[in-house]
C-alpha cells in the first residue's frame, strides 16, 4: 500500500463474541479490504452493549495497532456501530389541526416530525426517525407539502436506544486515540447491503442470528416499518450444551459439528445413534445433543416469527424473508424458518449485495459465510477518510505519550460527567421546587375557596400569586435548564421541567383572578350589591 494514500475507510463493530475492525478503499465500484483484526473479548459487550469499559478500550486500541502496522499509516478516525438489545422501534402518531382550510408548508410537517421525537420512554433516545405516511382529512398522502386540508396526521417511526448505549461507546472512544466520525445503527446499514431493491420494495423481512442477540427489521415499499432485537442467540445454545455437561470449550465445535434447526424424523442419520466423547472421556448421545440444539433454535425462531406477526406485516412480505449472521450457516434453517413463519420464501445472505475483495493482508476475513457481513456493511457506508499521517511502528515515545493523552481524555471524560451529573441533579432540584410551589398554590386557592372574606387570606393569596413566579421560575430555572439545553438524554427531563413551569404559571393565574374576584365581592361596593341582592330575594320568596 502507498504510504502517502490516506483515503482509506476504518469500520469497528462491537460484538458479543468478538470486536473487530476493517479498513477498505472503493476502487472502480469495489470494496477493496486493506486490512482486518478482531479480538475475543468473552465479556467485554453483552448483548450489543459496553459492559466492561477498559477491557474493550484494550481491545479496540490492539485493534487499531494491528490494522495501523498492516496499513502503515496513521488512523485517526472510524466509523462504529450501533446495535445490541435495546434497540428497536416505536410507532408514534401526531395529529394537528391546522383550524381552517390551508395549503400545508414544509415548516408544518418539520414541525409535527420534530414532535415525534419526543418518546415516553425514560432513559432512551432516538437513533434515527422514519415517516410512515401522513392522512391529510381522511385521504392518505406520501408527500402532503403543497396539498389542502385541514386535519393533517403523520405516522413515524423511530429506532431507539437506552442512552447508555451511546454514552459507553463514546466513554471507550474517548480513551483512544482516535475519533468517532459517526455512529451507524448497524443492522439499518446491514439491511441496506443485504437486501434487494425489489425486496425492500415488496416486503421483506430482515433476520440477523447473532451470538447474543437476534435482530429483525421490516421493509415494505422501500421503507423501514419495524425493528426488534430479539435478545436470544446462538450463544444461548453454547449454554444450553454445557449443562449436558459439556466444557464450554467444547460447545462451539459441537454446535458446528451437529446443529440441525428442524431434525428430519422419518430419514434416519447414522450419528443420531453414535456417542460423542468429550475431551474428559464422557459418553454423550448425540440425539441428545441435536434435540438441545433444535430446541433452542426453535424458541429463536418462534420469537421471530411471533415478531413478523407484531409488526403487522406478517401477510404482505412478498419478498420474503432474508437470513444472514453466524446462525444462518446451521442446517435446515431454512426449511425451520419456513415452518414456524409460514412464509415460504426465505433466502439465505451469506455476503453483500456489492463487489467485495480480499488483499492479502485481509486473508483472515471471511467473506461468504454472514459472519462479516456487518462490518464490511459499516465499512461500506463510510465516506470520510480514516486515515493520518505515515507510520511505520510504534516506538516507546509514541506509546507514552499515547497513554497520556489517554490519561488525559480520561480526566477530561469524567470531569465532563461529573459536571453533567451535577447539572442534571441541580435541575431536579428545581423540578422538586416548582411541585412543591404548585402544592403551596392550591392550598391557598383552597384556603381562599373557604376563606375568601377574610381580608388577610386574600392578601396572603395576593402576595404569593405576585412573587412565586419570580421565586421559582426566574433565574434559577433558566440557568439549570440551559446547562442540559441540547442533550438528547435531557429531553424527557426538559419537557417535565416545561409542562411543570406551565402547570404552575396556570395555577397562578388561576389563584390571581380569584383573588380579583374576592377583592371585588369584599370590597364596600361587593358587600351593598350582596346586601341588595339578599333583600331582593328575600321579598321574592
Amino acid at each position: 500500500m502507498n504510504t502517502s494514500d490516506k483515503d482509506f475507510i476504518v469500520a469497528i463493530e462491537l460484538g458479543s463474541s468478538r470486536i473487530s475492525g476493517i479498513a477498505g478503499k472503493k476502487k472502480d465500484g469495489t470494496m477493496q479490504i486493506l486490512a482486518y483484526a478482531e479480538e475475543k473479548t468473552p465479556g467485554c459487550v453483552k448483548r450489543g452493549v459496553v459492559y466492561n469499559i477498559e477491557k474493550t478500550y484494550q481491545s479496540i486500541n490492539n485493534i487499531i495497532s494491528k490494522l495501523e502496522a498492516v496499513l502503515k499509516t496513521k488512523i485517526t478516525r472510524v466509523y462504529v456501530g450501533l446495535g445490541g438489545q435495546s434497540v428497536r422501534s416505536y410507532k408514534c402518531i401526531i395529529k394537528r389541526n391546522m383550524l381552517t382550510q390551508s395549503y400545508i408548508t414544509n415548516e408544518a410537517i418539520d414541525g409535527i416530525r420534530q414532535e415525534s421525537y419526543e418518546i415516553p420512554f425514560a432513559d432512551y433516545e432516538v437513533l434515527e426517525n422514519y415517516p410512515q405516511e401522513y392522512v391529510v382529512d381522511s385521504s392518505v398522502i406520501a408527500d402532503p407539502v403543497g396539498v389542502m386540508g385541514t386535519n393533517i396526521e403523520g405516522e413515524f417511526l423511530d429506532v431507539i436506544a437506552k442512552q447508555n448505549l451511546r454514552a459507553k461507546i463514546d466513554t471507550v472512544f474517548a480513551n483512544t486515540a482516535v475519533d468517532v466520525v459517526e455512529e451507524l445503527i448497524s443492522p439499518l446499514q446491514l439491511a441496506n447491503n443485504i437486501l434487494t431493491d425489489a425486496e425492500k420494495r415488496s416486503g421483506c423481512a430482515l433476520v440477523d442470528l447473532g451470538a447474543d442477540t437476534t435482530t429483525l427489521v421490516v421493509y415494505k415499499n422501500n421503507i423501514v416499518r419495524y425493528l426488534v432485537t430479539i435478545p436470544l442467540g446462538s450463544n444461548n445454545i453454547n449454554k444450553d450444551l454445557a449443562t449436558l455437561p459439556v466444557d464450554e470449550v467444547e460447545t462451539e465445535d459441537i454446535k458446528l459439528k451437529y446443529g440441525d434447526a428442524c431434525q428430519d424424523n422419518d430419514v434416519a442419520d447414522d450419528q443420531d445413534t453414535m456417542q460423542y466423547t468429550t475431551t474428559d472421556g464422557r459418553q454423550i448421545e448425540v440425539a441428545l445433543i441435536k434435540n438441545v440444539i433444535e430446541a433452542r433454535m426453535g424458541e429463536i425462531i418462534a420469537n421471530v416469527s411471533t415478531q413478523i406477526i407484531n409488526s403487522n406485516y406478517s401477510g404482505k412480505l412478498l419478498g420474503g424473508i432474508v437470513l444472514t449472521g453466524g446462525g444462518s450457516n446451521m442446517k435446515n434453517v431454512v426449511k425451520a424458518f419456513m415452518n414456524s413463519t409460514k412464509i415460504d420464501k426465505v433466502r439465505i445472505a451469506k455476503k453483500v449485495n456489492q463487489m467485495v475483495v480480499k488483499t492479502s493482508n485481509a486473508s483472515n476475513l471471511t467473506i461468504d459465510n454472514g459472519l462479516s457481513n456487518t462490518i464490511i456493511s459499516l465499512l461500506l457506508a463510510g465516506t470520510v477518510p480514516c486515515g493520518g499521517e505515515a507510520f511505520d511502528g510504534t516506538n516507546l515515545f509514541d506509546q507514552q505519550q499515547k497513554d497520556e493523552e489517554r490519561r488525559k481524555r480520561q480526566e477530561e471524560a469524567d470531569a465532563a460527567a461529573a459536571a453533567e451529573a451535577q447539572d442534571a441533579i441541580a435541575f431536579d432540584a428545581v423540578k422538586a421546587s416548582i411541585r412543591s410551589a404548585y402544592d403551596k398554590v392550591q392550598k391557598q386557592i383552597v384556603e381562599l375557596e373557604k376563606y375568601g372574606r377574610d381580608k388577610a387570606v386574600r392578601k396572603n393569596a395576593r402576595d404569593l400569586s405576585l412573587s412565586i413566579l419570580d421565586e421559582v421560575l426566574g433565574e434559577k430555572y433558566e440557568k439549570a435548564a440551559a446547562a442540559l439545553e441540547g442533550k438528547d438524554k435531557f429531553k424527557q427531563s426538559l419537557k417535565e421541567g416545561a409542562d411543570l413551569a406551565q402547570m404552575l404559571s396556570d395555577a397562578v393565574d388561576s389563584l390571581a383572578e380569584m383573588v380579583n374576584k374576592a377583592n371585588k365581592e369584599n370590597s364596600a361596593w361587593g358587600r351593598f350589591t350582596r346586601a341588595l341582592s339578599d333583600i331582593v330575594n328575600d321579598e321574592n320568596s
